[in-house]
């Protein structure tokens, strides 16, 4: 394992998000950009993809630089290394309150902060209330990753 990995591995954002399960900090969209460039390329799709319906619309160069972009730009090195949304009104809220997990913060059930997360923020603020004291290396270490 890599130091990267292992720098994930103990990295958990104060919303609850533990870095190694996410696809964005496992580095999972970016590697899996970068299989598909390679496997299209090695399969020839380019090449008789035309011949298919709506084949022909299909902007190879385009399509690969967008699979670029992806194998770069979705690549997370976690909210405590500078990674993450920069504008993330949950951690903004947690840095100004002294919070490493949000579990600890008094006004966590009222906290709208987690709504732009949709179902899954209602998730995590469940599991961060249902784990009120336990410290982020508790949090990481019951985890199910």
């Amino acid at each position: 394992m890599g130091e990267s990995a292992d720098i994930m591995k103990s990295q958990m954002g104060p919303c609850g998000i533990i870095c190694q399960g996410c696809d964005l900090g496992s580095n999972s969209v970016a590697d899996t950009a970068i299989k598909l460039k390679d496997y299209i390329r090695s399969v020839g799709v380019s090449q008789w993809a035309p011949a298919l319906p709506g084949g022909a619309q299909i902007d190879f160069e385009k399509f690969n630089r967008n699979l670029d972009w992806l194998s770069v730009n979705t690549r997370c090195l976690g909210c405590e290394q500078g990674g993450g949304p920069p504008d993330c009104a949950i951690r903004i809220c947690s840095k100004e309150r002294g919070y490493s997990v949000c579990s600890n913060c008094s006004d966590l059930e009222s906290c709208e902060k987690f709504d732009w997360l949709g179902e899954t923020g209602k998730q995590l603020k469940k599991m961060l209330a249902n784990s009120k004291g336990k410290t982020k290396e508790e949090l990481i270490k019951s985890a199910k990753i």
